[in-house]
């Protein structure tokens, strides 16, 4: 039996700790369309040196994953950033901050974490170097948000997710001149399985992105691949 035909099961790969149900709806008319195909979810955490991102997974949804090799993706939406600091922090009484606002403030330390993915949250590019660092070992959402609620350091994420933290001891500020973050769909360019497919033409269509294959390839923040020219139809993208 072949690899194009033995598989009825899509193993997904998720950030655990993180609102994801937003994109629940995409699975279920997906489960709609294919009732025979059973899904099986791999909660896991922030994209590691060491760790692949599928993970022995055939899909991934993940907040800007880092370049890996081999594997394509489609942008499900975008989100501006938000800054999180502690209940009670100085930050917290201005409606909204800057990049410049928060360039001195520690974050917490990751170094297990894919340096790539890291340094956007940081502000890398923005600041020119690395920032200062704890000396945790952050390696999920959860344990990022127990730093910053002792109020020795801050982060950020995205405003799709901020009404979702979960911590009672953290506040989410927007910050005004942040990037962009995206939410993507993530397989192997080498997958022939139809089934997989079918997902990722749903979730093309869903978010009017455009054609997918090779050259949709996930590259480095910022590029742009080029199109093949055929146009998907289908519910627009949601932004939040």
């Amino acid at each position: 039996m072949t690899r194009r035909h033995r598989r009825t099961k899509v193993t997904i790969r998720f950030e655990a700790r993180l609102p994801h149900a937003r994109w629940a709806p995409l699975f279920h008319v997906f489960r709609l369309e294919q009732p025979d195909v059973r899904l099986d979810w791999k909660p896991g955490g922030h994209p590691t040196r060491e760790r692949p991102l599928l993970d022995g997974a055939d899909v991934g949804l993940f907040l800007e994953p880092p370049h890996e090799p081999g594997l394509v993706g489609v942008t499900l939406d975008t989100s501006p950033m938000v800054v999180i600091v502690a209940a009670g922090d100085s930050l917290a009484h201005h409606a909204a901050v800057r990049v410049a606002d928060i360039i001195h403030r520690p974050f917490p330390g990751s170094p297990t974490l894919d340096p790539e993915w890291t340094s956007l949250w940081t502000l890398n590019e923005r600041r020119g170097s690395p920032p200062e660092l704890t000396d945790d070992d952050v390696k999920a959402a959860e344990d990022a948000l127990q730093v910053v609620a002792t109020g020795r350091a801050i982060a950020t994420a995205p405003a799709s997710v901020a009404v979702g933290l979960a911590h009672p001891g953290v506040i989410a500020l927007p910050l005004r001149d942040g990037p962009q973050v995206r939410t993507r769909l993530l397989w192997r360019s080498d997958d022939d399985n139809p089934i997989i497919d079918s997902l990722v033409d749903l979730a093309t269509a869903w978010t009017r992105e455009g054609p997918r294959g090779p050259d949709a390839a996930l590259a480095p923040r910022g590029s742009t691949p080029p199109s093949r020219g055929r146009v998907a139809t289908g519910p627009p993208s949601r932004s939040c």
